[in-house]
């Protein structure tokens, strides 16, 4: 079965298996404190409602930046996160190396 195939989340094993074999997308939910709660990874061909992985942070107090835990599952991707990319593979970024566009 190809990823494009997938109509619900399947098993984590089959998810991992697909990030194992190509690039991914990222979604990053914050909360109150500007922290990172939720990260949301999937196959960059991956489709709305597709299966993704959501990584989910617990931090030390409610001011502190230090993660004590974090738990990993199985969701599903959604295609409002994908706007605001501009990365074209055919572009050359960061020609003098210093890290500035």
């Amino acid at each position: 079965m190809s990823r494009d195939d997938v109509k619900s989340v399947t098993t984590p094993t089959e998810l991992l298996e697909a990030h194992q074999k190509g690039q991914t997308k990222t979604h990053v939910v914050l909360d109150a404190q500007d922290r990172p709660q939720f990260i949301f990874t999937a196959s960059l061909d991956t489709k709305d409602g597709g299966p993704c992985m959501v990584t989910e942070y617990v931090y030390l107090n409610p001011t502190s930046s230090i993660a004590v835990s974090q738990q990993e599952r199985v969701y599903k991707w959604k295609a409002i996160w994908e706007t605001g990319f501009v990365f074209d593979p055919a572009t050359d970024y960061d020609l003098d190396g210093d890290g500035v566009l």
